[in-house]
Formats: structure tokens, C-alpha cells, sequence
């Protein structure tokens, strides 16, 4: 009988198991802290089944999600209010590829339309916060979707909602009911982060790291802002030295899953929310 022609290494990229195959499909991609790195593997899920179009992510900061937007066919537009971070992102190649625009510019002065509109842990800065929603659903197109975040329960207030400069966070109810009264359908909302989050959140106020040097931001402000300021320095905090290479997907992937069972509670740190225009 013949010997097999499949060479040595074919054989062995056939022979692995399929968990060793996912896991090399992960992201490798860094993110600033463990609680956006979780936002940001449930976001992609939320969006399977959302066809490609041009989105708008509010509040960009230090993240890097536009990275997977480009990776699903999106091309689109990041703001922020700090200058420094565009400056930053604009170093980037989904910038040099001509797939994303940045932009240190505010939302409420932004009048084109967008099938997806992205903000983590945008809203609770703004006092007036149904403001926000009736903006958003000015700058959704019809049929678009809109993924945000926001901080879960009140009980949980810490000292980064201080240096972060939030108005508050969200109840579930509180949160349902305003976006329906701002004309949004509420597709899918998950409480985030149990049981991991729960335990390191109160924690990491103490490890945060700001901008040493003053923040280059946008002069003319917000009024609907409970502390511009902090909110413009806090898409810049991040943890010292090592959260590049400790805060991706390959290293956290088992507790990612872990919460999945506990989506549909209300035992998380953060809420995650899927909704679109609600049809008139």
C-alpha cells in the first residue's frame, strides 16, 4: 500500500482540534482596560447579521473596535473630544487605507446619516442625556442600527465615575424607558462582565494612570456635560505599562464566555444595547 502523499505539516494543521483552531482565529488586537475588551467581544456578536454600511463611533478614546468594523466591510467616521487621541489614531492603517475618518469634533454638530452608530460608555457624561438619544436618532438612518454602552447600577458607583465625570448609572428599567420615550426599539440588552468584572471593577480606580500633560481638547465645550473636562481626559486613562499586551481576546478568552450565561441577568457592571429607530 501506497504511504499517504499529505506532507508532514499539512498533516498536522488537519490533526488539531477545533478549540486550537478558534483560538487562533482570536484577536490579538490591545485594548485600554478589561472592561472595554469585554464590550468589545460582545459588540461583535451583536453585530452578526448587520450588513456593512458607513458608521459613526462616538467617544473613540484609546480603543481600536474601528479595527473590526473595517474587518466586516464598515467604513466610517470615529470622533473625540481629545485631540491628542485623534492625533494618534490618524497614525493608524485603517486611517492610511482611507477606510475610517477621525475627527476631534463633537457629535451634536455632525448632520449626516449612518447605518451604524457606535458609542461606549458615552451617555452618562451628559446630565441631559435624552438630548443624546434624539441625536442619535437624527444621525441613524432608517433600517441603521445603533450598539452602546453604558455603567449598570448606582450601588456600583465608584471612584472612576468621579474622575470619569459621569451624571450617573443606569438602571435597566430607567434605561429601557428612555429610549423608548426618544423613539428607539430595543432589539437586545445585556448585562455585561459578571462575575469577573464585578470583582476587579471596584479595583481598578486604584491602578488608573491620566494624562501627565494637559489635555489638548475641543475649546467651545458642553453644557449637557456634567464635568467636560473629565470626560474629555477619561477615553485617555488607561492602566500602566502593561494592559498592550494583557488586555486581549487569546489571554481572556475563557472568562469571555463565562458570562455569557449571565447576559440576560442583571448581576453585571455594565449594560450593552442593541436597538434601531423604532418604525412610525
Amino acid at each position: 500500500m501506497r504511504a499517504s502523499s499529505v506532507p508532514a505539516k499539512a498533516k498536522a494543521s488537519i490533526q488539531r482540534p477545533a478549540s486550537f483552531q478558534t483560538i487562533r482565529k482570536l484577536r490579538n488586537s490591545p485594548n485600554p482596560t478589561l472592561a472595554y475588551l469585554y464590550r468589545r467581544f460582545l459588540t461583535t456578536r451583536l453585530l452578526e447579521g448587520v450588513p456593512p454600511g458607513r458608521f459613526l463611533e462616538i467617544g473613540v478614546g484609546r480603543g481600536r473596535f474601528f479595527e473590526d468594523l473595517v474587518k466586516l466591510g464598515f467604513q466610517g467616521l470615529c470622533l473625540d473630544l481629545n485631540r491628542e487621541l485623534i492625533a494618534e489614531h490618524e497614525k493608524s492603517e485603517s486611517f492610511r487605507a482611507g477606510c475610517v475618518e477621525f475627527k476631534a469634533q463633537n457629535f451634536f454638530s455632525v448632520h449626516e446619516r449612518f447605518d451604524l452608530i457606535v458609542g461606549f460608555e458615552v451617555l452618562e457624561h451628559y446630565a441631559q442625556d435624552s438630548d443624546c438619544l434624539q441625536k442619535w436618532v437624527e444621525l441613524l438612518k432608517p433600517g441603521g442600527t445603533l450598539v452602546f454602552s453604558v455603567p449598570a447600577h448606582m450601588r456600583q458607583w465608584t471612584r472612576n465615575d468621579t474622575l470619569a465625570g459621569h451624571a450617573r448609572r443606569y438602571e435597566k428599567k430607567e434605561l429601557v424607558e428612555k429610549l423608548e420615550n426618544c423613539g428607539f426599539q430595543v432589539e437586545r440588552l445585556w448585562c455585561y462582565g459578571f462575575p469577573v468584572l464585578n470583582m476587579t471593577y471596584p479595583l481598578s480606580s486604584a491602578f488608573f494612570r491620566g494624562s501627565s500633560s494637559a489635555v489638548h481638547v475641543l475649546e467651545e465645550g458642553d453644557a449637557r456635560m456634567t464635568d467636560f473636562e473629565k470626560t474629555t481626559s477619561s477615553g485617555s486613562r488607561r492602566f500602566p505599562g502593561f494592559s498592550d499586551w494583557l488586555f486581549r481576546e487569546q489571554v481572556w478568552f475563557l472568562c469571555l464566555h463565562a458570562q455569557r450565561p449571565f447576559l440576560r441577568s442583571d448581576l453585571g457592571t455594565g449594560y450593552l444595547v442593541k436597538c434601531s429607530r423604532r418604525q412610525v
